[in-house]
């Protein structure tokens, strides 16, 4: 080797993520051994409802003063009223859920399948509602066409969207977050359940993610066009204060906080 040559400085991964920078202070979910966070609920209610003749059960998490569920209890058995038997036979429970201000950033979504879901030693299918609050927040300017469907769902759920340089700002309101996860996200994680229930463990590890996502998509497209003909949807919100009370619930965990400045 030649005198003063240094083989790391012509590395250009020194000091990047590629070279293992950062890995020791990564923001990362916290996870216990066995356990998957978002089945992990702290205080919470069981809500038991029946829904053409079967019991749902909902499990619900306070949220926290500046998030709320976009839709509630009795918006939810609305819809799930009018599903299709198959549909509605296709999970177990449902969870409305707080999560932490880290799992919003690192892992946000409207709503999860989950198809073995444990809670209270009770095991099944469950549909995850996460809680949100009306902060805007910022897209990139670069999509793949799976993306850029999304931002034109989001838009057409009423979701104010705003080009600029930097890419989209979007901001919610409490009727767009609404329409996006009653009408919407809802539907969806139905179709991921009932698209399981359809396949074989072998056919199902066999999907692509975006085999899985456009059957879901289109699930909910059709069911929600359906219950339109059969007017159904859209309804207004509804909030029972008082039935709320007798179940052991809160008004406040499913009306919109005062507003919040714009998350960059």
């Amino acid at each position: 080797m030649r005198p003063g040559w240094n083989p790391t400085r012509r590395n250009k991964h020194v000091g990047t993520k590629a070279h293992g920078h950062g890995n020791d202070n990564r923001m990362v979910v916290p996870e216990a051994w066995g356990e998957i966070y978002y089945e992990k609920l702290d205080t919470h209610v069981l809500v038991r409802r029946d829904i053409a003749g079967r019991e749902m059960r909902f499990f619900v998490e306070p949220s926290r003063a500046d998030c709320f569920y976009a839709c509630s209890i009795d918006d939810i058995c609305r819809v799930l009223e009018h599903c299709p038997a198959e549909a509605l036979s296709a999970f177990d429970f449902i969870v409305l859920r707080q999560p932490t201000r880290k799992q919003r950033i690192l892992s946000p979504a409207w709503g999860r399948a989950i198809f073995s879901f444990e809670i209270r030693q009770q095991r099944g299918a469950a549909i995850v509602i996460e809680a949100h609050n009306l902060a805007g927040y910022q897209w990139g300017k670069h999509f793949n066409q799976e993306e850029l469907r999304e931002l034109a769902r989001l838009q057409q759920d009423g979701h104010t969207i705003i080009r600029s340089r930097q890419g989209y700002a979007i901001s919610p309101d409490a009727q767009s977050m609404r329409n996006t996860i009653l009408y919407r996200t809802l539907l969806h994680e139905i179709g991921h359940h009932v698209d399981f229930n359809r396949s074989t463990l072998e056919e199902w590890d066999s999907k692509t993610r975006s085999t899985k996502e456009d059957y879901a998509h289109r699930f909910a497209t059709e069911l929600y066009a359906r219950l339109g003909q059969l007017a159904v949807v859209p309804f207004a919100p509804i909030l029972d204060e008082a039935a709320m009370a007798r179940d052991g619930l809160d008004l406040a965990w499913f009306c919109p906080p005062a507003p919040v400045d714009f998350e960059s």
